[in-house]
């Protein structure tokens, strides 16, 4: 009978008067000629009728005018569905069957107690009144239609277990009555009622309905079964924690029962045997979502290019027991024994785990179950455990499993390191592991904490969602406005193109913070910090931006503060990658230098600082190039300051240096003191900081600089000194006159050699020198190593100003986005 498709709906009597509609929906969208519609109470919610029976026993004066109410919407269900004429016998048989239903429940509230025999009684009733209106309606537009309650189809005999269905018997029924009602196209069932082996009426379970649909599709071997539900339909994952999770368009049977099984919204997996059995496509949809296809289950995926994995889902409330002792090892038996224990207790094992030396072996159940669990193993291994063969019993609580599901899965090579790798970047500590032979899961017992992190981590680093950054900015001054604002123009191209989702949900300066849950809309900021916001609290700051439902987070510290360096250890070993352009970290004492990185390391978590020598030049990651690939570094020699390459640029003896630097300023170029760059300092902590790169031990008092702030000038005030420049002018012009007699031009830099030893000084370079043909605030550095001896490897280019500035920090920003598994 390929011409039949069979369809379960639930929960749609819900939807009031919507209810017959939507049942005449599905019925016009079915593809095939012939189709049967199982319908299934709605017992949620406190609308259907069978809940009087409650109020009934607990003799609740309610009842009655709640009766009147109820009765009051079925007529006008019917009358939704049904046109006046067409209604008037059913409207009949309605009134007639609630006199029943009251005698019924007069019957109950004498005697303080009902069967379920009176519950099932009056939502087949319900149901039926519903179905039948459907059935007019359908005959009326052309179709031939039939009713029939569910019970008098399929029969099921009680286990120990629960339910088992008889398909004998039910096919029996089945195509008994398909031979009285040969020329309908319409068989509208009503409920998953069956009826037992003492004739009693039975409702099995809430996937009665499925069931009911896949038995009798697999009896009168349908094209196609569809179960439809009021509001889900199949995700990636739950989107209730992940929510860039989307509807799976295509699964395996395989897929869908282990989705299932680890807490996924599917459907049971009994529900799909009869299905299986015959090889009858599944698809699961939504009557919220009417028109939307739905996913389709079946033996094999129709799409060669599906992906290797289709979704991932997680089991909350369970607890980890571990079980470990040196007696244990060879010993036969232990599994079984403890195994066998737990399925006497009617404890369900969710997974099992064992080392390969039999030290130990890890099993997870519900955490609800766990005081049992402990207490079943102690006594199982009373004896074990009084010799020390086993040495310990503990128990895990507040754990979660997560899963990978994919059927593609098996054979190839590298799911696991992906799995594991996303959620050790996400800072997730894994308790136990665990994958069929099958290979179509893998499994990990986490933190229940961790659980929405982890799902939202593994869904971006399989690229079934955006890679998501939670992103805190510290310093919203020049480079820091700057970087918000380039952020703003690229993210949705960032977000569309390459799946890098940049959430900035926290700006912070020394006064005041700015938070959002979602994300700061970088089109209005500035308006936000301004009005929206609240006194700073850095304590607060982390404890939002590093939330557990972000997979990962970062700082980016564009301020200029002694304070927040001092902060980057404690916020690694949180889980908070770091971006900077603030060189006190990388200038601090040795021992915190050492302690941060260390950090860095152990955590997995990522300290990024290119922009802390030269702006938006690759300098340091040129350098660590050169490093990891095994050239030695024997010089670094540069240029490392925009102002003063800017000022001894224009310094030709003609214009006083005094004069340059007063113009510097004008232009924004130098410091709000100029001293601050006249000092050398900022060329010092940028020499110590490519000095540690390549392994030397040095502090920033270590280093020799020339000063060309005179003496006298040092510790005035800044007008003081802006007054008195001209002190400078002797001395510059002196050096500036010794270099052009040399046919040379000064240039202010730094030198690391190898030895270990630094100095900033101001040198006399060739004409010809790269140093010499330098201009404007460019910056450049030349490294001589073992690959660069004979001409160095030189990298030139603007080393000041905002906008390279802060272009540095985005590009560090989006090679973490690659380092977390960005597809760039």
């Amino acid at each position: 009978m390929k011409e039949w498709s069979v369809h379960s709906a639930a929960g749609i009597l819900g939807a009031r008067s919507r209810a017959g509609e939507s049942i005449l929906e599905i019925r016009k969208l079915t593809r095939t000629e012939k189709t049967a519609i199982i319908i299934t109470p709605d017992t949620e919610g406190g609308q259907c009728l069978s809940n009087l029976v409650t109020e009934a026993v607990a003799r609740n004066e309610r009842i009655w005018g709640d009766m009147g109410r109820l009765f009051e919407e079925r007529i006008d269900r019917i009358s939704a569905i049904l046109e006046a004429g067409e209604r008037e016998k059913l409207l009949k048989t309605v009134k007639k069957d609630f006199g029943d239903i009251e005698d019924i429940l007069k019957a109950v509230w004498l005697i303080g107690e009902a069967s379920d025999s009176a519950r099932i009684y009056i939502d087949k009733v319900e149901l039926l009144w519903i179905l039948e209106a459907v059935r007019i309606r359908l005959d009326a537009e052309g179709y031939n239609a039939a009713v029939i309650d569910s019970s008098q189809l399929v029969h099921t005999t009680k286990t120990d277990s629960g339910y088992r269905l008889r398909m004998d018997k039910t096919g029996y029924h089945l195509n008994s009555f398909m031979k009285k009602h040969e020329g309908i196209d319409t068989l509208l069932i009503g409920g998953g009622w069956a009826l037992c082996d003492d004739d009693a009426v039975v409702d099995p379970d809430e996937h009665s309905g499925e069931l009911t649909a896949a038995a009798i599709g697999s009896i009168i071997d349908a094209e196609e079964i569809t179960f439809w539900n009021q509001e889900e339909m199949v995700m990636t994952a739950d989107i209730d924690e992940v929510p860039s999770a989307s509807i799976i368009q295509e699964i395996t049977y395989a897929e869908a029962t282990e989705l299932s099984y680890f807490g996924a919204r599917v459907l049971h997996p009994l529900a799909m045997a009869p299905a299986i059995a015959k090889k009858i496509p599944i698809y699961l949809r939504s009557i919220s979502k009417i028109a939307h296809p739905g996913t389709r289950v079946s033996a094999e995926n129709k799409n060669s290019h599906d992906l290797i994995v289709k979704g991932f889902s997680a089991i909350h409330h369970t607890a980890l027991i571990n079980i470990e002792g040196a007696g244990m090892i060879g010993v036969p038996g232990i599994s079984s024994r403890l195994f066998s224990a737990m399925r006497d207790a009617g404890i369900s094992v969710i997974l099992i785990s064992q080392a390969s030396s039999e030290h130990s072996i890890c099993f997870a159940v519900l955490e609800k179950d766990a005081e049992q669990a402990e207490k079943v193993v102690r006594r199982t291994f009373v004896e074990e455990l009084a010799g020390y063969r086993i040495n310990s019993v503990e128990v895990e609580r507040n754990c979660a499993i997560v899963a990978a599901v994919g059927e593609h899965m098996p054979g190839v090579p590298g799911i696991a390191a992906k799995f594991f790798g996303a959620l050790g970047k996400a800072g997730v500590n894994v308790r136990a592991i665990a994958q069929g032979s099958s290979e179509r899961n893998i499994s990990a017992v986490i933190k229940g904490a961790d659980s929405t992190k982890a799902l939202r981590a593994l869904h971006a680093g399989f690229f079934l969602s955006n890679q998501t950054l939670s992103i805190g900015l510290l310093g919203p001054g020049l480079i820091g406005s700057t970087l918000l604002d380039q952020i703003a123009r690229e993210s949705i191209r960032l977000r569309d193109d390459f799946g890098v989702d940049l959430r900035v949900r926290g700006i912070a300066d020394t006064g005041k913070m700015l938070f959002d849950d979602v994300g700061i809309d970088l089109e209005n900021w500035r308006e936000r910090l301004s009005t929206e916001s609240v006194p700073a609290d850095l304590e607060k700051f982390t404890d939002h931006v590093a939330a557990d439902y972000f997979p990962h987070t970062v700082f980016i510290d564009c301020s200029t503060s002694s304070e927040l360096p001092r902060r980057y250890v404690d916020w690694i070993k949180r889980g908070i990658h770091l971006i900077t352009p603030n060189k006190k970290a990388g200038t601090e004492k040795l021992p915190y230098y050492h302690t941060l990185m260390e950090q860095g390391r152990r955590k997995g978590m990522h300290f990024l600082y290119e922009t802390t020598v030269g702006a938006g030049l690759p300098i340091i990651n040129t350098l660590k190039d050169l490093i990891q690939t095994g050239d030695k570094i024997h010089r670094i020699e540069g240029v490392f300051s925009g102002t003063l390459a800017y000022l001894f640029w224009r310094f030709d003896g003609k214009v006083p240096f005094s004069t340059l630097v007063r113009e510097a300023k004008a232009l924004g170029y130098t410091e709000p003191d100029p001293r601050d760059d006249l000092s050398g300092m900022d060329i010092v902590r940028k020499a110590v900081i490519l000095a540690r790169e390549i392994g030397i031990q040095i502090e920033v008092e270590d280093v020799p600089v020339l000063n060309l702030i005179p003496e006298s000038l040092r510790s005035a005030s800044i007008d003081e000194f802006m007054n008195n420049l001209e002190r400078i002018d002797e001395s510059m012009l002196a050096r500036q006159q010794e270099a052009e007699s040399e046919q040379k031009l000064l240039k202010y830099v730094g030198v690391i050699e190898a030895d270990g030893t630094c100095r900033v000084d101001l040198k006399a370079y060739p004409l010809d020198h790269p140093f010499a043909r330098i201009s404007g605030t460019d910056n450049i550095v030349a490294f001589t190593t073992d690959r660069y001896h004979a001409q160095p490897l030189v990298i030139q280019g603007p080393g000041a100003g905002p906008d390279v500035t802060a272009g540095g920090v985005f590009a560090d920003l989006l090679r973490l986005s690659a380092y977390l598994g960005a597809r760039f």
